[in-house]
């Protein structure tokens, strides 16, 4: 999948955009799924505006961390989130109480001019 999302990324994105974050992103998010969500899972893109918008979301209530670098800075987790605030141009958690919990990034990829 993320072989296909990156070709789409190239194919429609301009040449000044930053496909590296975006990969970075989107490696981040499906690894916290991988390693958090319990149930189906959701990931998905829309990209109806000018910049793309990645979303991930579980079937587990999520209640979100304030998003921060690790106190110890050799931890080998806990700077995923932080990592993806700070690349995406947007970013979101969302508690959707008992339906689970989604993760939004607007990726740093601006749709090439028609």
């Amino acid at each position: 999948m993320r072989r296909e999302l990156m070709t789409l990324l190239h194919e429609q994105g301009s040449a000044d955009s930053d496909f590296d974050s975006a990969e970075l992103i989107y490696g981040e998010l499906i690894g916290n799924l991988i390693r958090h969500a319990r149930g189906k899972v959701t990931v998905g893109l829309d990209w109806s505006d000018e910049f793309p918008m990645l979303s991930v979301a579980d079937e587990q209530r999520y209640v979100a961390p304030i998003i921060s670098l690790p106190s110890d800075p050799l931890a080998e987790s806990g700077r995923g989130l932080y990592i993806v605030k700070s690349l995406a141009k947007d970013f979101a958690l969302i508690d959707g109480g008992s339906s689970g919990s989604a993760a939004r990034a607007i990726l740093p990829v601006k749709r090439r001019p028609a």
